[in-house]
């Protein structure tokens, strides 16, 4: 099925879950990661994971569900920041997906674009914005995240947010080298559940954990890194649970690895 408005020979497609395939435990792919603290317990929590993996998932997607569980599961720990981006390309199917976006799809559209690919298909984890995988193999996608870390290849450039009255002081302290990094706040809320009435899932309940509702722009890192401070009321006002800093390189416009992260918490 070729998606409306795309250029010609671009296809999205489905895998099926890889039925009997033995996902390693986490504990154990994930082997060697330390956990980072933020210090002392405040009202506002601030946490630096060692890996990002994005799921472009579905509601309307019967292959879905294996993976919208393995992300609950890595959302169980501190380690990884897994974050749900529902695309709106199975709407079609009978079921609207009632957290997809047209963002979403087009974010998950310009990484096929980054990664040399010609389609796009759910359920897809992209892993540090480095790496993309069958969203639902767990082991695959836990072993990527420890080997980027082992290659210097993690989250390597400090996102330090601390609180400071009513807003949260956000700094950057250098420009990675060779990268146009950009600083953005995605906005997530940390679960949710949704009977499904129709479509390809008909007659289920699933739980969603991490559902992004909105990713804005904060500045680009110029040479001085970048300095600013975020109001907490501003935040809130955006009406999600929860959010993170996520600094990523571009290259041509296409989004490139992720270079560092800090989640907040308990606004």
């Amino acid at each position: 099925m070729v998606i409306a408005g795309r250029k010609k020979g671009y296809r999205e497609k489905r895998f099926p879950h890889p039925a009997g395939h033995p996902a390693a435990s986490l504990r154990a792919a994930l082997m060697g990661f330390a956990l980072l603290s933020a210090g002392p317990a405040q009202a506002v929590e601030f946490k630096q994971p060692l890996a990002v993996v994005e799921l472009f998932t579905s509601q309307g997607c019967s292959s879905c569900p294996p993976a919208d569980k393995a992300l609950g599961e890595f959302n169980r720990r501190d380690e990884v920041l897994g974050l749900a981006l529902h695309v709106d390309y199975w709407d079609r199917l009978g079921w609207k997906d009632t957290f997809a976006s047209p963002e979403n799809t087009q974010r998950q559209w310009r990484y096929a674009t980054a990664l040399g690919e010609r389609q796009v298909y759910t359920p897809q984890a992209i892993v540090n914005g480095r790496a993309h995988f069958v969203g639902s193999r767990k082991g695959e996608i836990a072993a990527a995240a420890e080997r980027f870390s082992r290659e210097g290849k993690g989250l390597t450039v400090p996102v330090e947010a601390t609180l400071e009255g009513n807003a949260i002081h956000v700094r950057v302290p250098f420009k990675p080298e060779a990268a146009d990094a950009t600083l953005y706040m995605v906005y997530y809320d940390g679960e949710r559940e949704v009977e499904i009435r129709r479509g390809e899932n008909a007659g289920r309940t699933l739980r969603y954990t991490n559902i992004v509702g909105k990713m804005e722009t904060i500045g680009m890192v110029d040479a001085a890194g970048i300095d600013l401070k975020l109001a907490i009321d501003d935040i809130r006002q955006k009406g999600y649970s929860d959010c993170a800093l996520i600094l990523q390189s571009k290259h041509k416009g296409a989004p490139g690895p992720i270079l560092g992260a800090t989640v907040i918490s308990d606004l």
